[in-house]
């Protein structure tokens, strides 16, 4: 198995994983932080928020939340957040895993940066198992390397050597 492979199957395994149910309902701010309108650190800010100030979960994205605060719908990272368990809202593991890969795009203005995702526990991760249909489908989409070379050839592709970036200390 080619050494890319690997990386390949375990994020089509995650992203075919069964949705977890998380306890999300309220939350308490746990340091003063902005509610912005779309979950990107440039993105606009609708009001400020005080510590300790309630607010009501509506969704979550990667490591922002969706709060409504008053009369303000809006956004807020996840890590200035304490959650409190009333109610439950399933996520799905596809769609963090997707927000995950896309944390490099921002806005037009600038880009945003993940530090942590909250709510996860070790029981989280017990029952899961991979979708075998989607891993099935997955494997069908492969093809011998003579017709990716005739497919390469036809729309003028070619053959690149690049160097594996090294570890930091690596010779």
């Amino acid at each position: 198995m080619k050494p890319f492979a690997t990386p390949i199957l375990i994020a089509g395994a995650l992203m075919s994983a069964p949705s977890i149910s998380l306890a999300q309902g309220q939350a308490i701010v746990v340091r003063s932080t902005e509610l912005k309108a779309k979950p990107f650190s440039d993105a606009e800010t609708l009001k400020s928020l005080k510590e300790n100030q309630k607010l009501d979960v509506v969704s979550r994205k990667a490591s922002w939340t969706q709060v409504k605060a008053q009369d303000a719908l809006g956004w807020v990272k996840m890590l200035s957040l304490r959650f409190e368990d009333s109610g439950t809202t399933s996520f799905s593991l596809k769609d963090t895993f997707v927000s995950g890969a896309n944390l490099q795009k921002g806005t037009n203005t600038g880009s945003t940066t993940t530090t942590a995702v909250k709510g996860l526990t070790p029981e989280s991760f017990k029952n899961l198992s991979p979708n075998v249909d989607s891993f099935q489908k997955m494997q069908s989409f492969n093809v011998e390397k003579p017709v990716a070379k005739n497919f390469a050839a036809q729309q003028n592709l070619k053959d690149q050597d690049l160097a594996y970036v090294k570890a930091e200390g690596e010779r």
